[in-house]
C-alpha cells in the first residue's frame, strides 16, 4: 500500500522537472522574416513589368520570391530589389507580390500587391512581298518573303481572285497553283496574321496565263508499286516516271487517285503518300498532265487491303 500511494507523488515531481527545465537551442523560434514593403511597377513594356520594393529580411539563407497571381516563385537574391518579368501576354492584367522566401521552408508575409495590365498588342506583322516566278498555260509558281512580327510566329494565307486559297500556315513561302485554265487571268496575294489578329496584305499579282502550246498527252506512269514502308492506313508509292514531247520531266505533274478520287497532286515527283478511304480494299492508280493541261492514261492499278 505504501508504494501505491508514492507513485502519484513521483509522477508529479518528474513533471515539475520537465516544466522547469530550460528550453534547448533547438526549440528555440528562429528571428523572425520582415515581409518586403511598397511593390510598385517601374517600367511596362509590350510583353514585360518592371517591379521594385523596399527591401525585407530573413534568417539563415534567403532570398526574395516575386509571385504572379499568388503563385510560383521567381527568386532575386538580396540585396536586389528589382525584377523584369518577361513573357507576358499583350492585353492580359496581372497581379505580383513579393515574399521573403527562408531555406528552410518558411516564408514571410507577402508584400503589398500590384496590378497591371499589358497594352494590347496592335501592330500589324511585316507586310509579305509577293512575287511571280514562272507562268504556263495551267499553273503560276509563287513566291513571297516572310513577314515578321515581335510577338513571334506569323501566319500567311494565299488568296487567289479574292478568295482563300492555301493557308493560313506557318514557314510557307511558296507554292504553285496548278489547274488554271490557258488563257485565264487572275490575282494573287498573300495575308500575313499575328496571333492577336493583327494583319498585313502583300502587294497583289495580276497575271494573264498563255494559251496551250501543245495538244499532245505525256506517256502514262508504270511500274506503280508500294514501297517497304506501306502499311494499312498508309500506302507509299513509288512510279517511273512519265514523258512529254515538250515539257522536261520535272514538270510533268501527277494525280493520284484513290478508289476513283482524286486524293493528292506533286509535280515532277515519281512517288507520293495516301491513304485508305474504305474499310477493305482500296483501289490506287496513277495519271500524269503536262503544263497545257493534257492528260494520260492511267498506270496500272494496285489493289491496297485496310
Amino acid at each position: 500500500m505504501v508504494i501505491r500511494r508514492a507513485a502519484p507523488v513521483f509522477v508529479l515531481i518528474v513533471l515539475a522537472l520537465v516544466l522547469s527545465a530550460p528550453a534547448t537551442a533547438g526549440n528555440k523560434p528562429g528571428p523572425s522574416s520582415k515581409a518586403p514593403s511598397n511593390l510598385r511597377v517601374t517600367a511596362v513594356g509590350a510583353t514585360s513589368v518592371s517591379l521594385a520594393w523596399d527591401a525585407g529580411s530573413g534568417s539563415g539563407t534567403w532570398w526574395y520570391c516575386v509571385l504572379n497571381g499568388g503563385a510560383g516563385c521567381y527568386r532575386v537574391d538580396p540585396p536586389r530589389t528589382t525584377f523584369t518579368h518577361p513573357s507576358l501576354t499583350p492585353g492580359a492584367t496581372y497581379t505580383f507580390s513579393v515574399v521573403v522566401q527562408n531555406s528552410n521552408g518558411s516564408r514571410s508575409a507577402p508584400s503589398n500587391s500590384v496590378t497591371v495590365t499589358i497594352p494590347p498588342d496592335t501592330t500589324a506583322p511585316t507586310a509579305p512581298v509577293l512575287s511571280i516566278t514562272r507562268v504556263l498555260p495551267t499553273r503560276v509558281a509563287l513566291t513571297w518573303t516572310q513577314p515578321k512580327d515581335a510577338s513571334g510566329q506569323v501566319s500567311t494565307t494565299l488568296l487567289v481572285d479574292g478568295a482563300a486559297y492555301f493557308g493560313p500556315t506557318i514557314g510557307l513561302n511558296g507554292l504553285t497553283i496548278p489547274y488554271l485554265v490557258p488563257g485565264s487571268t487572275h490575282t494573287f496575294q498573300v495575308i500575313a496574321r499575328d496571333r492577336f489578329g493583327n494583319s498585313s496584305s502583300s502587294n497583289t499579282e495580276t497575271v494573264t496565263l498563255p494559251p496551250a502550246n501543245d495538244a499532245t498527252a505525256p506517256s502514262a506512269p508504270t511500274n506503280l508499286t508500294f514501297s517497304s514502308e506501306t502499311s494499312p492506313p498508309e500506302a507509299w508509292l513509288d512510279w517511273t516516271a512519265s514523258t512529254d514531247n515538250l515539257d522536261a520531266q520535272g514538270d510533268i505533274l501527277y494525280q493520284v487517285f484513290v478508289n476513283d478520287e482524286l486524293a493528292s497532286t506533286g509535280i515532277g515527283n515519281d512517288n507520293d503518300i495516301v491513304y485508305c478511304t474504305l474499310t477493305g480494299a482500296n483501289t490506287i492508280k496513277v495519271r500524269a498532265m503536262d503544263t497545257s493541261g493534257n492528260v494520260s492514261a492511267f498506270s496500272n492499278e494496285l489493289i491496297f487491303v485496310c
